[in-house]
């Protein structure tokens, strides 16, 4: 239990920081966000920091749901934060010549890998991916939107899910 108030503690720390550091501080993305090359102080706290309100909240709500509804223990959010942290932009960009020139921002990475763990936790699992795989799928159709961090940590956080579940 203590494990769960904790995480719902540090998920309403953090949805407030980035509301302030949204509000409060126009960093441009170039100067926090991960792309290839960056440093490595960027992967550790480019998750803080939002292009817009509307991305804020959209991100706090994510995190915040995901939080509360599924009693994430502080230690599975750890494991978010150091999967979207983990992404490889520096690899993909070898492949993918230009994919990762843009910086990235914003708590969504977080978000995908926690949604990839509690995948086998939601009662309509079929459901869940369909609508998950949309919401991925969606990104790769938006310019400025890093679908490949959205499917990197929805991967990875499944993975991780699935190495975790309960047996039945």
């Amino acid at each position: 239990m203590a494990r769960e108030t904790a995480a719902k503690a540090a998920a309403l720390a953090i949805s407030a920081l980035t509301i302030i550091l949204c509000v409060g501080f126009d960093m441009p993305a170039d100067r926090v966000g991960i792309c290839s090359g960056s440093p490595v102080i960027h992967r550790l706290t480019y998750h803080f920091f939002h292009v817009s309100i509307p991305h804020v909240l959209m991100n706090d709500w994510c995190l915040l749901s995901v939080v509360f509804l599924y009693d994430i223990s502080w230690l599975t959010l750890l494991g978010a934060f150091l999967i979207a942290a983990s992404f490889p932009a520096d690899s993909l960009s070898a492949i993918l010549p230009g994919a990762f020139s843009l910086p990235t921002i914003g708590l969504s990475g977080v978000c995908y890998a926690l949604m990839g763990r509690i995948a086998f936790m939601t009662e309509r699992k079929i459901y869940y991916q369909l609508w998950l795989w949309f919401y991925i799928a969606l990104g790769f159709a938006f310019p400025n939107v890093n679908g490949w961090l959205h499917l990197y940590c929805y991967l990875v956080g499944l993975f991780i899910g699935f190495i975790n579940k309960p047996l039945p």
